[in-house]
């Protein structure tokens, strides 16, 4: 069956649904007779829904590491994130994730289908805290995010959600155009984090700096680079509105709003690819 649809769709690659409920060895088995037929670049991720790390990396053991998995104990821990608020220790966000162990084989998501309201594996992160969730996944060099259609779109029926797209195509566009480079992570506060991309050269304009809080208002002092001494840079997500020039050092202090997130950048030069649609 497998092999038949992909001769019919001609696909790069198969989501597998709750997969924790098939046989382990027939998954390796189907995973490497998907990848002998159509080549080492068609890509399987499985929902294996279990947030106990051991357990994933158990499966990803038994399958030789031949598929991606979504990575349940990072949604929970943004789930709890958003329920805690200035409780929750931020510093904490990636101890015990399978992007934290396994970046290259861990897909990151903030919510999906199951985890909406009134579904069986209901467990929504809150609106305060879904920007910096998206954050935390599309601005980071390690995992393979992905965007869920309702946090974009809205959803409909009896209690209606609206859609993010706004906030997203920001962050989708830093993602696009800034995201690349070294990271350096400045999680030493409960409260405020950040991290910096510093750019690679063959991408005019790249770099960031994220900040992230889930208390008061923040700010974080992080190294930019040398080169970048002199740079006027811009909350892209316009929750600041002022203007931080990255110091002779390379030094820079970045703010961001309580219970928010601040993308800082070079202006937006590239919109090629700002529109997620």
């Amino acid at each position: 069956m497998g092999k038949w649809l992909i001769d019919t769709l001609q696909c790069g690659g198969f989501r597998l649904d709750a997969i924790k409920h098939i046989n382990h060895e027939f998954i390796k088995e189907f995973a490497a007779e998907m990848i002998r037929k159509r080549g080492q670049d068609f890509y399987i991720v499985g929902e294996f829904w279990n947030s106990n790390l051991d357990a994933c990396r158990e499966f990803l053991d038994t399958v030789d590491y031949q598929i991606d998995l979504f990575d349940v104990s990072l949604h929970y821990k943004l789930h709890e994130a958003s329920l805690a608020g200035r409780d929750f220790d931020l510093s904490k966000i990636f101890d015990d994730t399978l992007v934290q162990t396994h970046p290259t084989h861990a897909v990151t998501f903030v919510d999906n289908h199951d985890s909406q309201p009134h579904e069986a594996l209901e467990s929504w992160i809150g609106d305060w805290f879904k920007p910096s969730a998206y954050a935390l996944t599309l601005l980071r060099r390690d995992g393979y995010p992905v965007v869920f259609y309702g946090d974009y779109y809205g959803i409909g029926g009896p209690e209606p959600v609206d859609g993010k797209k706004e906030i997203l195509d920001i962050l989708l566009s830093a993602r696009c155009n800034k995201a690349y480079g070294e990271q350096e992570d400045y999680f030493d506060h409960a409260n405020t984090i950040g991290w910096v991309r510093r750019g690679v050269e063959e991408i005019e304009g790249s770099g960031c700096a994220v900040v992230i809080s889930n208390g008061d208002d923040g700010e974080k002092r992080m190294f930019i680079g040398e080169h970048r001494a002199g740079e006027v840079w811009v909350d892209l997500t316009k929750s600041c509105e002022d203007q931080i020039t990255i110091e002779e050092d390379g030094w820079a202090t970045f703010h961001v709003c309580g219970g928010g997130v601040s993308v800082w950048a070079l202006p937006e030069q590239n919109e090629d690819c700002a529109d997620a649609e």
